[in-house]
């Protein structure tokens, strides 16, 4: 993507709104199920190649679209970027910021030799949820329809040996999706190819007809979370025939049964407030121990021995072989510097 210069008046520099091509890429990338990073520009000190209001999207794999400065700053941006990703929180970075400056800023050296200051602030996007709701039961039906009004994205299931999927999308609830020809299994295998970050939720609520296969299919798409609607009893029979299944012990653990939390829910409405309730206790707790992992894909990234900054390691930027060990650099410059005195960089 081209962008136009930024815009002076004089010798000030002037903030940019958002650029509509940008909006059409964060459009296409949602649309795509695929999370997203944005990132912007809200303070900096000169001299610096950014401005306030400079933004752009970095994608799960680290590819960048828009602008966010120039060498001195992109690196660490996309970086960051990545691990806001895998963490699902915003953080606000400081280039040039003092550690303990500011107890909300991530101070980040700024390690071109510019003694200008920038503040980015990155703010992960995620699709919204998928919430897969298996059987043709008034719970179920429950389920699809508060599950909609919370804003997820419905999707129901039938399982073999039922009489379809009980009432029309329409009637099951906002962002409901219609019966499909696939078999559940097939339609599992669609929702496992999905990036990292876009969650899958499950609720497998057939009432007894069909319970272990559904899950046993649902398990393979590796879900954020899967409920069944069933009495303790009956959970212990289904963890029994998921195991006779070939599904591995660490699987079998991860199912929710009886679905919900335990508030004394009685009717079909209750049930799924129960369930949606436990839904989102469980994302609470998965993003309060998220790990700063770098999500599937992410280039590699490498320190210049030179200047110290994080450059990715993936043949964009300059490289030699020293000792036996690729080095990678953030410019020309560095690499020259290198080449002419190892040793003291080494």
């Amino acid at each position: 993507m081209r962008w136009p210069a930024r815009p002076r008046h004089g010798r000030r520099w002037v903030a940019r709104p958002v650029d509509s091509a940008l909006l059409r890429v964060a459009r296409r990338l949602l649309d795509e199920r695929r999370p997203y990073a944005l990132a912007t520009v809200v303070r900096r000190e000169r001299p610096s190649s950014a401005a306030p209001g400079n933004t752009a999207l970095i994608t799960g794999e680290g590819r960048v679209h828009g602008w966010i400065g120039g060498s001195c700053t992109q690196p660490e941006v996309v970086r960051h970027a990545l691990a806001a990703l895998a963490e699902g929180r915003p953080r606000l970075l400081g280039f040039g910021a003092l550690p303990g400056e500011n107890r909300d800023i991530v101070p980040v050296p700024m390690s071109c030799g510019s003694e200008g200051k920038v503040e980015v602030h990155i703010n992960p996007v995620f699709p919204v949820p998928r919430l897969v709701v298996a059987g043709s039961s008034p719970i179920a039906d429950a389920v699809a329809r508060l599950g909609g009004a919370m804003g997820y994205e419905v999707e129901r299931a039938g399982v073999e040996g039922e009489d379809g999927l009980g009432r029309a999308a329409g009637e099951a609830g906002a962002g409901a999706a219609g019966p499909q020809g696939d078999s559940l299994d097939a339609r599992a295998r669609q929702w496992a190819d999905r990036s990292p970050g876009a969650r899958l939720l499950a609720v497998v609520a057939t009432m007894g007809r069909g319970d272990e296969d559904a899950v046993r299919h649902i398990l393979a798409a590796r879900p954020d979370y899967v409920g069944v609607v069933v009495s303790p009893k009956r959970m212990r029979q289904v963890r029994a025939v998921l195991g006779d299944l070939g599904v591995g012990a660490e699987e079998v653990a991860r199912v929710h049964g009886p679905a919900g939390l335990d508030i004394g829910a009685d009717s079909p409405e209750e049930v799924a407030v129960s369930i949606l309730a436990e839904i989102v206790a469980v994302g609470a707790r998965k993003g309060a121990g998220a790990s700063a992992a770098k999500p599937a894909g992410a280039p590699a990234q490498a320190t210049d021995p030179v200047c110290g900054m994080t450059v990715p390691a993936d043949g964009s930027r300059p490289s030699i072989t020293y000792n036996g060990k690729t080095l990678h650099f953030c410019c020309p410059g560095c690499r020259a510097r290198f080449e002419a005195d190892p040793a003291a960089y080494a």
